[in-house]
């Protein structure tokens, strides 16, 4: 029993990984490849610096 939750598990967070790696994101435009992407993170363009 046991053995099967684990295997379970495994798999129900590998689909979440993979889910998550194949979404298309907000800064995936193509502004993204001119340094405007980060605009779109939680902290802003500025980054974390002063969280």
């Amino acid at each position: 029993m046991y053995t099967i939750l684990v295997v379970a598990h495994v798999l129900v967070s590998l689909a979440l990984i993979i889910l998550v790696l194949v979404q298309h994101g907000k800064g995936a435009d193509a502004g993204a490849a001119f340094g405007s992407g980060a605009s779109g993170t939680v902290f802003g363009s500025r980054g974390s610096a002063n969280f």
